[in-house]
């Protein structure tokens, strides 16, 4: 059987400090475009290795964002438009004319600012359930941040927090392989733990809380032209069905939406094969 292709894995200097980010390679040329995909506030890029290797023909670069992962913290820059330039210089950095954004959850905001700062340059969005917060629910999530785990003393211990604090369908295989890609795991005695100190997080979540916060998709869509696949998780309690409807009425034409019905805020753990099928023909259509 021959290879799908393959990972190269880097630094690039971005916004003056080191980003980490791995490139998978398709083993023929791909007729897509490639895509950058941004990895959810509570993880790191290694979100997106199973569904790069499972769709195969997409080259796929993901980033670690500043200040997680292998990422450097410039101590400063929680923005939604700050990430995005981040990203606008790693295109850069990686000679990428033409591409598209991806984003998970409060990533999604970060993938429209791209879009809405270099709209010569970013063919389309992939909107993976994105975050919608009003001030009181940034706030509860503020807080919630204070007290979650930052390490577990085995992977299964992980797996038991996750199905029990996350929403939907987590199948005990694919929540292994996302929990071994996302977690910075010790070989020698197991302990797992998350890919950003406490400070970091709470630094972000201070910002998304105050009123200076840009993270709405919302008003990012209205400042885009190009098109969006929104996929919305059918049980997630991040994305709600209204406000779907409110962004979808911002986003511009041929924007579609694609429904994971067992999913909760990760879509592609819980229903991979939708996720990758619905990303292929969705770049066909750009061609």
């Amino acid at each position: 059987m021959h290879s799908k292709g393959g990972w190269n894995a880097g630094f690039e200097t971005v916004s003056n400090f080191r980003m980490f980010f791995r490139d998978w390679r398709p083993a023929k040329k791909s007729s897509f475009l490639p895509v950058i995909a941004l990895h959810g506030s509570l993880i790191q890029s290694g979100m997106w290795n199973a569904t790069a290797e499972g769709a195969g023909s997409i080259r796929m670069i993901c980033p670690d964002l500043r200040g997680f992962g292998r990422t450097d913290d410039p101590g400063a820059g929680d923005a939604a438009a700050d990430f995005a330039r981040d990203v606008i210089d790693l295109a850069d950095s990686l000679l990428l004319d033409h591409f598209v954004v991806m984003g998970h959850s409060f990533a999604a905001s970060i993938a429209l600012a791209v879009a809405a700062k270099r709209p010569d340059r970013v063919g389309a969005t992939v909107l993976m359930d994105p975050t919608v917060r009003d001030v009181s629910g940034a706030k509860a999530n503020l807080e919630a941040s204070r007290s979650r785990p930052m390490k577990f003393e085995v992977l299964e211990q992980a797996q038991k927090f996750i199905e029990e604090s996350e929403e939907g369908n987590w199948p005990p295989a694919r929540t292994r392989r996302f929990l071994s890609d996302v977690l910075v795991c010790d070989g020698v005695n197991g302990v797992c733990s998350v890919p950003y100190e406490k400070s970091r997080i709470l630094r972000l979540r201070e910002f998304q809380a105050s009123a200076a916060s840009d993270y709405d998709p919302v008003f990012w869509a209205k400042r885009t032209n190009c098109p969006s696949l929104v996929i919305r998780g059918g049980e997630s309690k991040r994305f709600s069905e209204n406000s779907e409807k409110s962004l979808m009425n911002e986003l511009p034409v041929k924007s579609r939406v694609v429904l994971c019905v067992r999913a909760g805020h990760f879509p592609t753990v819980s229903e991979p094969a939708i996720v990758q099928r619905e990303l292929k023909k969705f770049l066909a259509d750009l061609k």
